[in-house]
């Protein structure tokens, strides 16, 4: 018998008497098994060498910010409340970090099946989470990783709120060399006493990097999607049939030997940032009052009475009682907030701002909810009557009503909202003329026009800078003239007529480098105005639909009434009721567009450059164009940001507006020649010092010999706007668009180009734009 068949005979003699006996190891059985399916030559078995759980956690997981907040994404899938991460002895490499959730935690079948095995479809078969139908957003299978890359060592202790025991299990990463078996390496398994109700705690040892206060606070920004930083208001009890998302929070801290202090919480990350908080009450007498107080603006707290009639602030509510509500104003100015935290707070306030409704200490859904607008801010906003920003995006609140008897507010039957009687519109007219005169105080202690109507408000004037150029000039030749009859009479010791006669030769040569450079500026403007007599007709186009837009505005109220009132009139007619909401649907379409070109617009005449966030500029302009994307049929997908912090040099705010509907309204001619069903995708990031967006759709794509082209004056590949032009010809037609785009972003050193195109699109469109290195140094 050959030395293999000897070999494998003795290996099987092996595992059978492994098999036999009462206490099998297990480990034993693999390794033999192992063995001997490598001696088969007829049939052949993928391996996997222990080294690549290294490599992966390198290559997956390239930035320990982002490793921690994989982790913290995985405590969100895991229906978690709160998850509290310390820091310990971790400014140098070699610190322990904890990682404690309250989610439900993991059997021993999910400890196993998921957490232990490489790439787990559990995501897959399984996303949306089982409490509160999140939907889950850690990477798949990601998490193992991101521990290995974190430290050396990680240890798992999870319980169930069913099971009696917790489940505890240490992985030491150092034992997954290369050239071993990983299916070989084995970690134990053991049921110890519970530490909490049910969740997870990670304790990740020998950390492998430092961890400084601006790295923590990054890791954090890097959820910003799922923070909701709710409920302001505690439920009262709980109910096993409440199945509402009670919000998600995360708190970081740091411990030196045994002291332990935040870095970061929720309610500091947010709350101190805002403007003002404003309270306000119903009294058991039914009297109204709400209180303002602002730090930043120096205002006290200072309460102020409220009554059902607007001309009568002691008149008693008579429908409503034992209310109070709280809520977090913000203005979103780097003036107002730091820089570093500003598109974090945005980001946050987009997907979780405004108000919510709390009754008897349980939420009220859809009250607060994205897109829901029960107190009219955002239709306030939309009529342009009220200039300070006041939109359910900058607030972060709650109202919390006493009702227990349910003699005043009752859920509809659809169990979606309450029932809109006298009470429910008290409530709102109470809250909603709070918050107003609140906006409208803040407004006058920060100086600033309040309404469109104020009409004692003074506008700044500023000085000509050409004026001041020529008065400087007029100022030295008279200098010059004067004959220095002050240095030849009244000096004691006069100025020597040779040393007196070369300054005034100086001076007269200083003047005429300022005459000549004046000429110069005087030739360059007249230059620049013949350059842009080109864009004259646009621009003379723009005032025209500034002014349309302004007059629309005018309208707005009357729309909202009109609307109201038809919807109360055919309520109960099916067909005619429809209608009626796609009217209301299309008008809010309509009236934020027109908000957006106003705001736009009006922001452009101040002429004043501004660092620009694009998390922002790309989030308000999603929310402008949602309503013709649904009509159209297209997909925008989730925009992509690859970082955070992404603040372009100053510019104005009006040219992104330009270059983003540019990019939008190419891509929908595109679409429409293609005939495809239209997707799009904006991805935004940071390279090199500059910060870059792409703008992809799948239409019919720019020839290779055209894409240098497209950006000369006049150059397209549609006819112009026409009586018989397509809609889509209309828009666009006559070939300056791109030519604009690329003046505005040449003008800031930046670059835009045709970029190859993402995975499952036709075109990308590529600007880099300089990045402001300030706020950069700042964040770190």
């Amino acid at each position: 018998m050959p030395d293999s068949a000897e070999h494998i005979a003795r290996l099987k003699k092996q595992l059978n008497a492994e098999l036999q006996k009462p206490d099998t190891d297990n480990s034993v059985v693999l390794q033999l098994s192992h063995e001997l399916a490598q001696l088969d030559n007829d049939q052949v078995r993928f391996s996997v060498d222990a080294g690549i759980i290294n490599r992966l956690g390198k290559e997956l997981v390239g930035r320990h910010e982002t490793a921690v907040s994989e982790l913290v994404k995985n405590a969100y899938d895991a229906d978690a409340t709160k998850v509290s991460l310390t820091f310990e002895n971790a400014w140098y490499g070699g610190g322990t970090l904890t990682i404690a959730d309250d989610g439900v935690g993991m059997d021993r079948g999910q400890l196993i099946g998921g957490f232990m095995r490489l790439s787990s479809a559990d995501k897959i078969h399984n996303p949306i989470s089982p409490r509160y139908g999140r939907t889950r957003a850690g990477k798949k299978g990601i998490g193992r990783f991101a521990t290995q890359r974190l430290g050396n060592k990680l240890t798992i202790i999870t319980q169930t709120l069913e099971a009696e025991k917790a489940l505890e299990i240490s992985i030491e990463w150092v034992r997954f060399e290369t050239d071993k078996e990983l299916q070989l390496i084995s970690n134990q398994v053991k049921e110890v006493e519970k530490i909490q109700e049910e969740g997870t705690v990670l304790t990740i040892e020998g950390l492998r990097d430092a961890w400084s206060d601006a790295m923590i606070k990054r890791a954090y920004r890097y959820t910003s999607d799922l923070l909701q930083p709710f409920p302001l208001s505690e439920k009262r009890k709980e109910s096993e049939e409440d199945r509402s998302d009670p919000g998600f929070q995360s708190n970081y801290f740091r411990k030196d030997g045994n002291e332990t202090y935040p870095i970061v919480d929720d309610q500091e990350a947010f709350f101190q940032h805002a403007l003002a908080e404003i309270e306000g009450y119903v009294l058991e007498s039914g009297q109204g009052c709400w209180s303002l107080k602002s730090d930043r603006l120096n205002f006290p707290e200072e309460v102020f009475l409220i009554g059902k009639e607007r001309d009568n602030n002691k008149a008693p509510f008579l429908a409503i009682k034992n209310v109070h509500f709280k809520c977090y104003y913000f203005i979103y100015e780097p003036t107002l907030l730091p820089k570093q935290t500003l598109s974090f707070i945005r980001s946050v306030a987009n997907e979780a701002g405004g108000v919510r409704l709390y009754r008897n200490g349980f939420r009220v859904l859809p009250y607060g909810e994205n897109g829901d607008d029960w107190l009219s801010l955002d239709a306030s906003v939309r009529r342009r009557v009220i200039l300070a920003p006041h939109a359910n995006n900058n607030w972060f609140g709650f109202v919390e009503v006493s009702d227990i008897e349910g003699s005043s507010f009752n859920e509809t039957s659809s169990r979606e909202g309450l029932i809109e009687n006298e009470a429910f519109h008290e409530l709102t007219d109470f809250v909603y003329r709070c918050m107003i005169n609140a906006v409208l105080k803040v407004a006058e202690l920060r100086q600033r026009k309040k309404k469109t109507s104020q009409k004692d408000w003074e506008k700044k004037e500023t000085k000509k800078t050409e004026d001041e150029v020529d008065s400087a000039i007029s100022d030295l030749k008279s200098l010059v003239d004067d004959d220095s009859e002050g240095g030849s009479h009244g000096d004691p010791s006069p100025t020597p007529p040779d040393a007196e006669s070369g300054k005034k030769e100086e001076i007269k040569g200083a003047i005429e480098k300022i005459e000549a450079a004046r000429a110069r500026e005087k030739e360059d403007k007249q230059a620049l105005i013949e350059e842009l007599n080109m864009l004259r007709v646009l621009a003379g186009l723009g005032l025209v639909i500034g002014e349309f837009v302004h007059e629309v505005e005018r309208f707005l109220p009357a729309f909202d009434a009109d609307i109201s009132y038809l919807k109360k009139a055919v309520e109960k007619m099916k067909t005619a009721l429809e209608r009626t909401e796609r009217l209301d649907t299309n008008l809010k379409s309509f009236t934020t567009y027109t908000s957006y070109f106003y705001e736009a617009i009006s922001r452009n005449v101040l002429r004043e450059l501004e660092s620009i966030e694009i998390r922002d500029i790309v989030d308000t302009f999603h929310e402008v164009i949602i309503e013709d994307i649904k009509r159209s049929g297209y997909t925008f997908h989730k925009p992509i940001f690859e970082d955070y912090d992404l603040w372009t040099v100053p510019m104005h705010r009006s040219e992104w507006a330009s270059i983003l509907f540019n990019f939008y309204i190419n891509s929908k001619k595109a679409i429409k020649r293609a005939g495809s069903p239209g997707e799009l995708l904006i991805r935004a990031g940071r390279e090199d010092g500059k910060i870059f967006v792409e703008f992809s759709d799948n239409g019919d794509g720019i020839p290779t010999e055209n894409h240098d082209k497209i950006f000369n004056a006049f150059f397209t590949t549609t006819s112009a706007a026409g009586r018989k032009a397509s809609d889509e010809e209309a828009l666009s037609g006559i070939g300056l668009g791109l030519k604009i785009v690329r003046d505005i972003v040449e003008s800031y050193d930046g670059e835009i180009y045709v970029a190859a195109p993402h995975e499952g699109f036709v075109t990308t469109m590529r600007i880099e734009i300089p990045e402001n290195g300030s706020e950069t140094q700042e964040n770190e």
